[in-house]
């Protein structure tokens, strides 16, 4: 059932649909998701999981760390340590007690948080808000920098594509640019293997 070059050869027809409405993750998601197994179905929902800040705990990265997915076990230690980075900054800045609101995390090399730590600092909400999407966007590129045709390139793209939806609902403009940005990177996954 998965044919991932065909899934992945379609992603920038599929993003192209709504270049003349409002971007529409969840539209997208479904033409991805009806084209995958059950087992990768299965990694999207959890994915979907990560989105959803009510199920954001101990819980769910426990669950994440033990994927089999590399993308996803990759992807929700980063997130789970950029969210420990914020609640620790904004505990400071409230001069409140935020560690019952940490999760723990393994011990390990956070090669970002000098970058976290630096967006953090800045005074404009909305500009640290886009920093922060756009360091987790490059995340999500790294981890599926070799990954042409197979489910990490998919997660990578319903990533981007989550923020593209986040942004056209926050800043027309900003989710625009976005917008192009992710056909852009997709039209480019044929040029990079070439």
């Amino acid at each position: 059932m998965n044919n991932y070059v065909y899934i992945v050869a379609s992603l920038p027809e599929i993003a192209v649909n709504y270049e003349g409405t409002s971007f529409d993750y969840a539209a997208v998601k479904e033409q991805i998701v009806e084209l995958l197994s059950e087992d990768d179905q299965k990694l999207v929902e959890l994915l979907e999981e990560g989105f959803d800040e009510n199920t954001l705990g101990a819980e769910f990265y426990a669950k994440a760390a033990e994927s089999k997915n590399r993308f996803i076990r990759e992807y929700f230690d980063f997130d789970g340590r950029l969210r420990n980075m914020k609640v620790a900054y904004l505990a400071k800045r409230l001069d409140k007690q935020g560690s019952q609101y940490l999760v723990d995390m393994p011990e390990a090399d956070f090669e970002e948080e000098s970058q976290i730590k630096e967006i953090l600092e800045n005074a404009d909400f909305v500009l640290r808000e886009q920093k922060m999407d756009e360091l987790k966007w490059e995340k999500a590129s790294d981890i599926a920098r070799m990954d042409y045709f197979n489910m990490n390139a998919i997660l990578a793209f319903l990533v981007k594509a989550k923020t593209v939806q986040r942004w056209a609902e926050l800043d027309k403009a900003k989710g625009e640019e976005m917008f192009r940005k992710l056909v852009k990177e997709v039209r480019g996954t044929f040029e990079g293997i070439k």
